[in-house]
């Protein structure tokens, strides 16, 4: 053989190979496990909610981090202290075959008060042995407080990252 071509021969048999792209069924089946998982907090579906997380998982938001047993207690309590739980999905999954992106916005009352907010989010998440085990949250704290204060609107059920009207006017550009 030509030297060249010994080269690229060891090239190509000790060269790491490119991961492959995910099949879109494996982007749907990702797509369907992380919709289940966020609809649980709708429904109250505690079983399936826990089912879904895997025993390392790293949960990630504004302000702090957690791990499975936590988030689960979390589910709990965060029942209790809200009701009529919304999920509205956006249009947005994006997926390597590692990492997964979806926008939603999670909607809620507060038992207590009887306020309402309406907060869009973005989720990047993980999966590993069909579990989720790592999720991290991107929302703006302050809109749920200007919410309930009736200081921002709800416009609840339309996926942005702030109140679609006030998304983009004027005064604030």
């Amino acid at each position: 053989l030509h030297p060249g071509w010994m080269l690229a021969l060891l090239l190509l048999v000790f060269a790491p190979a490119a991961p492959a792209a995910p099949s879109a069924a494996e982007k749907e089946a990702s797509r369907v496990l992380i919709q289940t998982f966020l609809k649980c907090w709708e429904s109250g579906d505690a079983a399936t909610f826990a089912s879904l997380l895997h025993p390392d998982l790293v949960f990630g938001y504004p302000g702090g981090r957690m791990g499975r047993d936590a988030l689960v207690s979390l589910f709990s309590e965060y029942r209790r202290a809200k009701k009529d739980i919304k999920i509205y999905f956006g249009d947005v999954f994006i997926s390597d075959g590692k990492k997964h992106c979806i926008n939603y916005q999670f909607a809620a009352t507060d038992r207590a008060s009887g306020r309402r907010f309406a907060v869009g989010t973005g989720v990047m998440c993980e999966l590993a042995d069909g579990k989720i085990i790592g999720f991290r949250e991107y929302w703006d704290t302050r809109i749920p407080e200007a919410q309930k204060q009736g200081e921002l609107p709800l416009d609840e059920g339309v996926v942005t990252p702030w109140p679609a009207s006030v998304w983009l006017r004027k005064e604030t550009i």
